[in-house]
């Protein structure tokens, strides 16, 4: 009877291990925060994989090119729970990138953490009603005037002062909502991020965007991947290959109308 128990015992301990080890090894994942037309989210990407966004785009192919995507995923998620998750140390690696921090956020990162080469840019402009001025700096918004922007994006001291300044400020879900305060003249001016706004432009199917003047930016943004040091060899292969479609120019022919080329900055 002993003996039956011991093979009884070793049987159980064998078939237990089986079902452990045919379990898929969890993935390391990459937070994307919300971006529209460049990291949608995930409700509206899994009907197409057109929709999911070119920057989504881009690091799938990546991930996919140097077999990283057996052990890292794209988690897209709202820009403030993956800002903050990635802080906590929750996911490997962020994107778009350091820029999207602003200071306070900033103070709770890693001084190590690792940073790439960027993959696009990013410009600010104020975009105005038809009819109202264009604003060439933060003094010529005034207490007269109500302007709308998208709550959690980075702001940066030109972009705090025209805040200030106005009247009052709105802060909206997205760039679709900045342009309906527009349109509904709730407000007469908007901070809005380029390439971001296309998205919101095609979604109303609107052919002319609002004006701006060319000459003012009162933010760059720096659209790249930053990952927690422990993933430097991760990193590292990810890296190259943003350097490589650089040389190839592959970065233009994937994001498309998205990509800021860097000579179109201030």
């Amino acid at each position: 009877m002993l003996l039956f128990y011991r093979y009884f015992l070793l049987f159980f301990t064998l078939s237990g291990m089986v079902p452990a080890q045919a379990q898929p090894a969890q993935k390391f994942q990459i937070a994307a925060a919300e971006l529209s037309g460049l990291f949608d989210a995930p409700a509206s990407s899994a009907q197409n994989q057109a929709q999911s966004g070119v920057y989504y785009q881009l690091l799938s192919q990546i991930l996919q090119e140097t077999g990283l995507a057996s052990r890292y995923q794209l988690v897209v998620l709202p820009m403030k729970r993956a800002k903050a998750d990635f802080a906590r140390g929750l996911f490997a690696c962020y994107a778009p990138g350091l820029d999207t921090f602003d200071a306070p956020e900033r103070s709770l990162l890693s001084s190590e953490l690792l940073s790439s080469t960027p993959f696009n840019y990013a410009m600010v402009k104020v975009i105005s009603r038809p009819g109202a001025p264009l604003v060439k700096s933060a003094a010529d918004v005034t207490t007269k005037d109500q302007i709308s922007i998208v709550r959690g994006v980075p702001v940066s001291p030109q972009m705090q002062r025209i805040l200030d300044n106005a009247q009052h400020f709105y802060t909206v879900g997205s760039e679709l909502e900045n342009l309906q305060m527009l349109m509904s003249g709730r407000v007469n001016y908007s901070l809005v991020f380029y390439p971001d706004v296309l998205a919101a432009y095609r979604e109303l199917g609107l052919k002319e965007q609002f004006p701006y003047d060319q000459r003012y930016t009162p933010a760059t943004i720096r659209d790249n991947l930053i990952c927690h040091p422990e993933h430097k060899s991760a990193f590292a292969q990810i890296e190259n290959a943003i350097q490589r479609y650089h040389k190839q120019g592959k970065l233009k022919m994937v994001l498309q109308e998205y990509y800021l080329p860097p000579e179109l900055l201030p």
